[in-house]
């Protein structure tokens, strides 16, 4: 069961409102979501980085007026913003902020310097649960923290071209040729406008130059440099319904 259906079951159940954090013990985290955090070097993150620990708290501000997400969800270490909870998951828990619905938490979860920004830092949202309720047993994973997979270690940065997608801002893609629902309705919310058209071959594409593809890189599949209409040079990429089947 996907973290977001079993979410929406526990909520109608639960009757978490309002409480106060001190009557929870004991208590046991409940983790909904885990991701690297999206937008990681566009803020303080990198010259933060180094102060930065496993387990640090992180505080959620809902960001409701965001030019290019209406359910942005801003993360910030210490007081400082270091990026986004990823645009792909954070739906439902904006949904849930917005109706002080349940006492979301943020949480650090790994570290590495190694890798490129936004493989940085990976965090969890989660909340409190009191320990006698019971949990079932198909639902134990969400007391579970997964290892992050790194694709920016430097021992496997032998693909130019992938490193290119987040590295420039002149990248095009074909919304119409995305065969996952959640990332074309994305972008043809927020890029439909004619001023993100790119002519290339007589098609339109959507000039993706905002960092809207950190939420999506796992099935990101660059395809080459290419020449638009226009003579702008630009990366010409789309999205893969699996990556794990990409060789």
């Amino acid at each position: 069961m996907r973290r977001s259906d079993f979410l929406q079951r526990i909520i109608g159940v639960a009757g978490f409102g309002s409480f106060n954090l001190q009557t929870l013990i004991p208590k046991r985290k409940i983790y909904l979501q885990q991701f690297f955090v999206a937008g990681f070097r566009h803020y303080k993150g990198m010259e933060l980085l180094p102060y930065m620990n496993n387990n640090d708290l992180l505080e959620l501000r809902r960001e409701a007026t965001n030019e290019y997400d209406d359910c942005a969800i801003a993360l910030y270490w210490q007081q400082e913003k270091i990026g986004f909870i990823p645009a792909d998951l954070n739906k439902l828990l904006a949904k849930l902020m917005d109706a002080n619905a349940l006492p979301l938490l943020g949480m650090i979860t790994h570290l590495n310097k190694e890798v490129k920004p936004w493989e940085s830092v990976m965090a969890a949202i989660y909340f409190l649960q009191d320990e006698s309720i019971e949990i079932a047993p198909h639902a134990a994973y969400l007391q579970q923290l997964a290892k992050p997979v790194y694709n920016t270690l430097p021992k496997a940065q032998n693909d130019k071209l992938f490193e290119d997608v987040f590295e420039v801002s002149n990248r095009i893609l074909d919304v119409d040729a995305i065969e996952l629902p959640e990332i074309k309705a994305h972008y043809k919310k927020y890029f439909n406008d004619k001023k993100y058209a790119v002519m290339y071959k007589g098609k339109p594409h959507v000039h993706a130059y905002t960092d809207d593809i950190y939420s999506f890189m796992y099935n990101v599949q660059p395809i080459e440099w290419v020449t638009a209409d226009d003579g702008e040079k630009y990366l010409l990429f789309d999205f893969v319904t699996n990556p794990d089947d990409e060789e």
